[in-house]
């Protein structure tokens, strides 16, 4: 891998999805100009972390409104096939 490439992965996996809001606030002060010159050349693929990161939110919080409370158990009457043919009584 180039340099660029390498330097590329590891920002927009870090910006993505490691970088806490303390991370970034302390990245901005410290290296202020590194991480807008960073933020510029990789904003498509940011932006694109960022949109799927809160698709998925979204998905998750609708899906476990929509089951919360259920109890999908199972049970498994080993005997009804006897009931059924009345032999067991």
């Amino acid at each position: 891998m180039v340099y660029k490439e390498i330097e590329k992965q590891n920002f927009v996996l870090w910006y993505g999805h490691y970088a806490t809001e303390t991370d970034i606030k302390m990245a901005q002060s410290r290296n202020k100009e590194t991480l807008d010159r960073l933020l510029k050349e990789y904003v498509e693929e940011v932006d694109r972390i960022d949109r799927s990161k809160r698709l998925y939110e979204r998905f998750l919080q609708s899906s476990s409104e929509r089951t919360q409370g259920f109890d999908g158990t199972l049970k498994i009457d080993s005997f009804s096939h006897l009931r059924e043919n009345n032999t067991f009584k």
